[in-house]
């Protein structure tokens, strides 16, 4: 296990725009990047391999002493024993894998070695199996990897279920968790990966492939965790530099300990919250099978610090509310250095009392499955802008731009005005798997329309306004409202529907819906609450809200009009918050749209001797939502 050359990571001063310029004089070919994520790998698990490289927690109440402990040397051989097992299986340079496994170590040995022996493709196991059936069935997969199932998970139900529409799944592997109890499925072989991994080569691939820096690594599922979402093939070239683009933003040394509760089916669990972890030597605490969702994880986590020595965590906005709800006590949390969150907007008020109470800032970023994970962050060593994305990583190009919806030609923007968001650069993908779906995806000159509306400030820093397309994020969880509102059409006096994300203090939105009636309809808020339950497949996607109204706005061309609804949506929850407080001089509460700009919203109030302690109580009520408003005094 020799590194082949690991003099790509050095240390840069990336904290500016103008230091990031000076560092990409010398091109990216220069720096003699590993062709693919098996010799990273390689790299990396080279440097100390009696080292552990990842602790598995099994409760959020784990430590070094009871936590499963994997060394670097136990990786590797895994790894490639696992890419032998899976080539012996018939998997090649152009097969797919299907992975139906959550954040345990066995993951680490199914993304890496499944991508050495051909093309791995992670779905998001919590899905209802007819969604999870059409991605594997669209990825074509010939193998499905499975988690044997813990106290909190047990998937066979709904391979048994998948099982007679997938006819191109030659084997089951059942991999961690629970021995299988079966050894086929519907004639399907299901081997159990414990008992016949002894049996393949260690330290090499025996298939003896030359992967290529062009072949296609992954098949990331995007588009949101319900509906149907699309395909991203990403390149072994593409995964590497952003998992080298990442670390080298952060620093990341071999001293580092970096937790993750985040899912690898997600593009950002996988590469920057795992892969950049190993490739560097450090050690990677994975914080259950459920992740965040254990019942002890988040309550226990600032002992969890305190045991493992933590020095970076990948968070996301819902888990910092918590965290800040929950006192540090004795725990000892000084080796925390280093805390990111993306996937969702933070609220600059929640950052400010992160970095309060924890005495470090939280550095926020960007990024998209399309672009290979995180594209952009505030910089560890040097300005943060609470509120902003952050600078782009190095050789990867952002901008703000006016998009010709004919030509599909743009111009730029001007510093810090507000237009459609483009990526260019070695992480961009090439197009979705299924080539109909290409059409509006990219500009002129392969500019990735990332369908996000935000602006560049004077300094480089990205800022997120909202957003082009309607994706509704609670939470970090991207839901599409395609599968919201075609559940409601199928109830018998709905006449339309249209699904929004609703601000929500605490998720950043939560799924409401607009919905028409039958006139002589007598369904109401409560009774569609059940419906929606009863019909929709992910429960993340049941509206929290109900609106009935007469009529759903329309654009000229006919089509409902989201954008006016999304105000409406916000004036209704600050409205609802606002007048909550009992304040006598309130005037009203009004959102607008600023187009490319985003939604605002604006508080009036009466001019009296109370203003100040009232404003004072606006202030704090609206504090954790992401949306800006302001506090007008009429006279």
């Amino acid at each position: 296990m020799q590194p082949q050359s690991n003099t790509y990571w050095s240390e840069a001063d990336l904290s500016s725009r103008e230091k990031i310029r000076a560092y990409e004089e010398i091109p990216l070919t220069e720096r003699r990047l590993p062709e693919t994520t098996y010799q990273m790998l390689r790299d990396g698990c080279a440097i100390d391999p009696d080292k552990v490289a990842i602790w598995y927690m099994h409760t959020g109440c784990d430590t070094p002493e009871n936590a499963e402990a994997t060394t670097y040397r136990q990786l590797w051989r895994r790894v490639n024993q696992t890419a032998n097992l899976l080539s012996s299986l018939g998997i090649g340079k152009t097969d797919v894998v299907s992975l139906l496994v959550p954040t345990v170590t066995e993951s680490q040995f199914l993304l890496w070695g499944g991508q050495a022996a051909g093309i791995i493709n992670p779905v998001n196991w919590m899905l209802d199996s007819n969604i999870l059936e059409h991605m594997i069935g669209s990825a074509e997969a010939r193998v499905l990897a499975v988690y044997g199932g813990d106290e909190h998970i047990d998937l066979w139900p709904k391979v048994s279920e998948m099982l007679p529409s997938l006819p191109n799944i030659k084997a089951v592997v059942s991999v961690g968790g629970r021995r299988p109890a079966v050894q086929e499925l519907h004639g399907v072989p299901v081997i159990d990966f414990e008992a016949v991994i002894e049996q393949f080569p260690d330290d090499h691939l025996a298939s003896g492939r030359q992967i290529q820096g062009t072949d296609v690594a992954a098949l990331f599922h995007t588009g949101g965790t319900t509906g149907t979402p699309k395909l991203a093939p990403q390149t072994h070239r593409a995964e590497v530099f952003s998992t080298w683009a990442y670390g080298m933003v952060y620093g990341t040394k071999a001293e580092d300990v970096r937790s993750t509760g985040l899912p690898v089916f997600h593009v950002g669990g996988a590469l920057a919250g795992c892969l950049h972890t190993l490739v560097r030597g450090a050690t990677l605490v994975l914080m259950t099978s459920i992740g965040w969702r254990h019942p002890t994880a988040v309550s226990n986590f600032w002992n969890t610090v305190e045991a493992f020595r933590i020095s970076a965590a990948a968070l996301v906005p819902t888990i910092i509310n918590q965290l800040l709800r929950l006192p540090i006590g004795a725990a000892d949390i000084s080796s925390l250095r280093v805390a990111s969150t993306g996937t969702a907007p933070l609220s600059a008020h929640v950052a400010e009392g992160f970095k309060a109470k924890v005495g470090i800032p939280l550095l926020e970023t960007y990024g998209m499955t399309e672009s290979t994970s995180v594209t952009t962050s505030n910089p560890r060593f040097g300005v943060k802008k609470t509120g902003s994305a952050g600078l782009p990583f190095p050789y990867q190009s952002i901008k703000a731009v006016r998009i010709d919806a004919k030509t599909r030609s743009f111009s730029d923007c001007a510093p810090n005005e507000a237009g459609s968001i483009v990526i260019e650069g070695p992480a961009v993908f090439d197009g979705y798997l299924d080539a109909a779906a290409n059409g509006q995806v990219f500009l002129v000159g392969k500019w990735l329309d990332t369908g996000d509306l935000g602006y560049i400030d004077e300094d480089g820093y990205l800022w997120i306004t909202g957003r082009a397309k309607d994706l509704i994020i609670r939470g970090g969880h991207n839901i599409d409202p395609r599968m919201i509102e075609e559940a409601f059409f199928k109830h018998p006096d709905v006449i339309e529907v249209a699904a929004i994300g609703v601000p929500d203090a605490y998720a950043g939105e939560m799924p409401g819906a607009y919905v028409v009636v039958k006139a002589d309809a007598k369904v109401g808020a409560e009774q569609l609450l059940q419906f929606g339950a009863a019909n929709i497949p992910e429960r993340a996607a049941v509206p929290k809200h109900y609106f009935l109204v007469d009529e759903l706005p329309k654009t000229s061309l006919g089509k409902v009009n989201k954008a006016a609804l999304r105000v409406d949506a916000t004036q209704r929850e600050y409205a609802r918050i606002v007048q909550g407080l009992g304040i006598a001089s309130l005037e009203r509460v009004e959102a607008y749209d600023q187009g490319s700009a985003g939604v605002r919203c604006r508080v009036s109030l009466r001019a009296t001797p109370a203003q100040q302690s009232e404003t004072a109580a606006i202030r704090h009520a609206l504090s954790a939502f992401t949306i800006p408003y302001d506090i007008t005094i009429v006279q």
